[in-house]
């Protein structure tokens, strides 16, 4: 079975000035990587993806993968280990139709600086985006190297 969302995302703004969401039904993702089913439970409260407001981090990133950002948001709080929580976050990316060019830029912006937002809604700072530019040809050397 390929990686797909079994749910739709629906959630419901309850603080506009915090960006503060409530997610009306579960939503379940089925990651093919880990053959799990990820179920996202009502009433978990998501800010989506914590974007720093730089415009062009906001612009190759902000109000993208909504989805996507919902579940690793869930994950992050100890459902899972850090980086089974960011490669679900990929996968999930991938299986809503994120372009790579966007999607590759956004993995490596929350390996860079997730561990800062772990379990606290954090923002991150001007690292990330330096990390996410230099990202995708680091992650093509790890592939390699473990071939």
């Amino acid at each position: 079975m390929k990686a797909k969302f079994k749910t739709a995302l629906q959630v419901k703004l309850i603080d506009e000035q915090r960006n503060r969401w409530r997610v009306m039904q579960p939503l379940v993702f089925y990651s093919a990587i880990f053959t799990h089913f990820f179920a996202v439970p009502a009433g978990t409260i998501t800010d989506f993806a914590s974007v720093p407001r730089v415009p062009l981090a906001y612009l190759l990133a902000g109000d993208t993968a909504r989805a996507a950002a919902v579940v690793h948001d869930y994950l992050y709080t100890g459902i899972v280990e850090r980086e089974v929580a960011d490669d679900v976050f990929l996968e999930a990316m991938a299986a809503s139709g994120v372009p790579a060019w966007r999607r590759y830029p956004m993995y490596w912006a929350v390996r860079a600086c997730g561990g800062s937002r772990r379990g606290a809604a954090t923002l991150c700072t001007g690292r990330c985006a330096r990390a996410a530019g230099a990202g995708i040809s680091a992650r093509r050397r790890s592939r390699s190297a473990e071939r």
